[in-house]
Protein backbone atom coordinates (compact mmCIF):
# COMPACT_ATOMS: atom_id res chain seq x y z
CA UNK A 1 0.00 0.00 0.00
CA UNK A 2 2.74 2.59 0.89
CA UNK A 3 4.49 1.90 -2.43
CA UNK A 4 1.05 2.65 -4.44
CA UNK A 5 0.95 5.87 -2.50
CA UNK A 6 4.35 6.89 -3.14
CA UNK A 7 4.00 5.69 -6.91
CA UNK A 8 0.58 7.82 -6.94
CA UNK A 9 2.10 10.90 -5.39
CA UNK A 10 5.04 10.90 -7.98
CA UNK A 11 2.30 10.50 -10.86
CA UNK A 12 0.27 13.47 -9.57
CA UNK A 13 3.54 15.69 -8.87
CA UNK A 14 4.65 15.09 -12.98
CA UNK A 15 1.82 15.44 -14.27
CA UNK A 16 0.75 19.04 -12.71
CA UNK A 17 3.73 19.77 -14.06
CA UNK A 18 4.23 22.32 -16.62
CA UNK A 19 7.35 22.09 -17.77
CA UNK A 20 8.30 19.56 -20.99
CA UNK A 21 11.49 18.43 -22.66
CA UNK A 22 12.68 16.56 -25.68
CA UNK A 23 14.52 13.87 -24.82
CA UNK A 24 16.31 10.58 -26.83
CA UNK A 25 16.55 7.35 -25.17
CA UNK A 26 20.12 6.04 -24.74
CA UNK A 27 19.13 2.17 -24.99
CA UNK A 28 16.24 0.12 -25.40
CA UNK A 29 14.23 1.15 -22.55
CA UNK A 30 10.55 -0.06 -20.41
CA UNK A 31 7.41 2.03 -20.58
CA UNK A 32 5.80 1.32 -17.67
CA UNK A 33 2.46 2.01 -16.32
CA UNK A 34 3.62 3.35 -12.87
CA UNK A 35 6.97 3.97 -11.80
CA UNK A 36 8.08 0.50 -10.97
CA UNK A 37 4.98 -0.71 -12.55
CA UNK A 38 4.04 -3.24 -14.77
CA UNK A 39 5.87 -2.66 -18.50
CA UNK A 40 3.32 -1.58 -20.99
CA UNK A 41 5.67 -1.73 -24.12
CA UNK A 42 9.80 -1.58 -24.97
CA UNK A 43 10.76 2.10 -26.11
CA UNK A 44 14.04 1.49 -28.92
CA UNK A 45 17.08 2.71 -28.65
CA UNK A 46 17.56 6.03 -30.02
CA UNK A 47 13.89 7.34 -30.01
CA UNK A 48 12.53 11.14 -29.53
CA UNK A 49 10.69 11.56 -26.57
CA UNK A 50 8.56 14.77 -25.09
CA UNK A 51 9.36 13.92 -21.15
CA UNK A 52 8.47 15.67 -17.95
CA UNK A 53 10.77 14.59 -15.43
CA UNK A 54 11.04 14.61 -11.35
CA UNK A 55 12.98 12.76 -9.56
CA UNK A 56 13.96 9.55 -10.97
CA UNK A 57 11.02 8.91 -13.72
CA UNK A 58 10.21 10.75 -16.56
CA UNK A 59 6.78 11.23 -18.03
CA UNK A 60 5.95 10.28 -21.13
CA UNK A 61 3.77 8.30 -24.25
CA UNK A 62 4.93 6.31 -27.11
CA UNK A 63 2.76 4.75 -29.64
CA UNK A 64 -0.13 5.73 -27.67
CA UNK A 65 0.72 4.71 -24.76
CA UNK A 66 1.22 6.73 -22.13
CA UNK A 67 3.72 5.83 -19.16
CA UNK A 68 6.57 6.29 -17.15
CA UNK A 69 10.43 5.46 -18.12
CA UNK A 70 13.35 5.40 -15.89
CA UNK A 71 15.00 8.85 -15.65
CA UNK A 72 18.99 6.85 -16.14
CA UNK A 73 17.80 5.44 -19.87
CA UNK A 74 16.83 9.21 -21.39
CA UNK A 75 18.97 12.03 -22.40
CA UNK A 76 17.92 15.30 -22.73
CA UNK A 77 18.17 17.22 -25.86
CA UNK A 78 16.23 20.02 -25.01
CA UNK A 79 15.60 22.34 -21.94
CA UNK A 80 12.30 22.32 -20.47
CA UNK A 81 10.19 24.83 -22.08
CA UNK A 82 6.20 26.03 -21.08
CA UNK A 83 3.68 24.16 -22.88
CA UNK A 84 1.48 27.56 -22.67
CA UNK A 85 1.57 31.31 -22.47
CA UNK A 86 3.39 34.18 -23.61
CA UNK A 87 5.98 32.93 -27.06
CA UNK A 88 4.85 29.53 -27.15
CA UNK A 89 4.40 28.63 -30.60
CA UNK A 90 2.17 25.38 -31.17
CA UNK A 91 1.22 23.60 -34.36
CA UNK A 92 -1.27 20.59 -34.43
CA UNK A 93 -0.70 19.23 -38.13
CA UNK A 94 2.42 19.94 -40.22
CA UNK A 95 -0.20 22.24 -42.60
CA UNK A 96 -1.05 23.96 -40.27
CA UNK A 97 3.11 24.69 -39.55
CA UNK A 98 3.47 24.79 -43.57
CA UNK A 99 0.61 27.77 -43.61
CA UNK A 100 1.89 29.25 -40.63
CA UNK A 101 5.83 29.14 -43.23
CA UNK A 102 7.28 27.39 -40.20
CA UNK A 103 8.07 24.46 -41.84
CA UNK A 104 10.62 22.14 -41.10
CA UNK A 105 11.19 22.99 -37.74
CA UNK A 106 14.49 21.03 -36.19
CA UNK A 107 14.61 19.73 -32.27
CA UNK A 108 14.96 22.37 -29.94
CA UNK A 109 13.42 25.18 -31.68
CA UNK A 110 9.84 26.73 -31.04
CA UNK A 111 7.49 24.88 -32.14
CA UNK A 112 9.46 21.51 -32.51
CA UNK A 113 6.95 18.58 -31.25
CA UNK A 114 7.86 14.54 -31.47
CA UNK A 115 4.53 13.66 -32.85
CA UNK A 116 5.33 16.03 -36.16
CA UNK A 117 8.39 14.44 -36.58
CA UNK A 118 7.52 11.51 -38.05
CA UNK A 119 10.67 9.36 -39.30
CA UNK A 120 12.19 10.96 -35.59
CA UNK A 121 14.99 12.31 -37.53
CA UNK A 122 14.83 15.70 -35.40
CA UNK A 123 13.02 17.69 -38.32
CA UNK A 124 9.34 18.39 -37.73
CA UNK A 125 7.38 18.39 -40.92
CA UNK A 126 10.62 18.01 -42.93
CA UNK A 127 9.26 15.58 -45.78
CA UNK A 128 5.54 14.99 -44.89
CA UNK A 129 2.97 16.36 -46.63
CA UNK A 130 -0.02 14.36 -45.65
CA UNK A 131 -0.27 15.86 -42.23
Amino acid sequence: MRSFLRSAALALTLLGSAQAATAVTTSDVHLRRTPNGAVLRVIPHQTLLTVSCSADWCRTSYAGRGGYVARRFVRQVTRSAPLAGRGVTFYVTCAQMRAAGAAPIRVGKPGYRTALDRDRDGWACRYDRQR
